[in-house]
Order: C-alpha cells, then structure tokens, then sequence
C-alpha cells in the first residue's frame, strides 16, 4: 500500500480519539468531576472514567492493570462505568451497554455528552 493510505488512516484515527476525549470531557464538566482535560490523557482517562462513575481508586488500578494484558476486562468495567454515568446524567443505564456496537459508539458518546434527557 501506498504511503497517502496510511497518512489518511492516521489522521483518521487521530480524530476519532480527539471527538471521544471531547466527548468524555464534556460529560465529566456535566457531571462537575474536577480535571475533566484529563480526557485527552492516556491511561488518566480511565482514572477520569473512574472519578465520573464515583468508583473506588481500586477500579483504577484494576483497569490500568488489565488495559496492558487482557483488554476485555478494562472494556467491561468500562461498560460498567458508563452505564452508572448514563444514570446520572438521566438517561436509561443500557446507554452504556450500546458503546459495544460499532460506529453506533460515537452517537452514544455524542448523546450523553451534549443532550438532556427527555
């Protein structure tokens, strides 16, 4: 494959990781947690995750542990959390649940971040 493939692809995911820490960011000004650009931060993002969910530090440790070794632990205790997050902010706690599909993810992240409840 040619090089413009992989620039394309980058800038791609560059933008798909910048819309998602916004969006994490924006729930956690939502949800008054302290240090909310902690979003755009590997690794503090899932303490912030954690901060939001009103989780014990041990979640923390537990999830950066895992997110090294065995990634579908961190992904579930991350489904966990942002079904807790959904019910603050309002919503039905299954928001939480739909962040496994595919593509649909984003519109999740997108409606918790900047929508009211109805």
């Amino acid at each position: 494959m040619n090089a413009s493939f992989y620039v394309i692809y980058f800038i791609v995911l560059i933008a798909i990781y910048i819309f998602s820490a916004f969006c994490l960011m924006r729930i956690a000004d939502r949800l008054g947690v302290e240090n909310s650009w902690f979003a755009f931060i590997p690794f503090l993002n899932l303490w912030l995750l954690t901060k939001m969910g009103d989780r014990d530090d041990n979640w923390f440790v537990i999830m950066l542990i895992f997110s090294f070794c065995c990634g579908i632990v961190t992904a579930v205790m991350a489904i966990l959390i942002m079904m807790d997050i959904a019910e603050k902010l309002g919503f039905e706690n299954w928001w939480g649940i739909l962040l496994i599909i595919p593509i649909f993810n984003f519109y999740v992240l997108y409606k918790l971040a900047f929508t009211e409840p109805r």
